[in-house]
């Protein structure tokens, strides 16, 4: 996809609350990470997969978070997933985090599968892979 070409966002509201406040009075910064976990397994969710299948599991291979501007206590915030890149053995997503339509964060995960019984890597399973790429192209949700 070109660079002037908008990425189709999956949107969640997310508000800040008091237990994700730390000292400063800002919302703690593990707090956010746990905001990009909750998009993620409910975009799964929307498009039908399974997260915890029988022998196959999604594991975070990487995360990359710019934060700036912080978020506060009471905030109604709203988080937007994008599928970046979707291939063989790995999925990666972004992410932005906004209030009234000010980015306070952005981040990218990538995304591996864990084979449960081989105890390995393994490829997407056949249903995400057409899944993502169905819905980044258009499909549903």
């Amino acid at each position: 996809m070109g660079k002037d070409q908008r990425q189709r966002e999956y949107q969640v509201p997310v508000r800040v609350e008091f237990e994700d406040v730390d000292g400063y009075r800002i919302a703690h910064h593990t707090k956010l990470v746990a905001y990009l976990e909750r998009a993620r397994v409910r975009f799964f969710g929307e498009l039908g997969l399974e997260v915890f299948a029988a022998q196959a599991v999604p594991v975070l291979a990487r995360l990359d978070m710019r934060f700036k501007r912080p978020a506060l206590p009471g905030d109604e915030l709203e988080l937007a997933l994008t599928v970046r890149e979707v291939t063989d053995f790995q999925l990666e997503l972004g992410y932005r985090l906004r209030r009234d339509g000010e980015t306070l964060a952005t981040a990218t995960t990538m995304l591996a599968f864990y084979h449960l019984d081989q105890g390995k890597l393994m490829p997407l399973p056949d249903d995400f892979q057409a899944a993502l790429l169905s819905w980044r192209d258009g499909g549903r949700p």
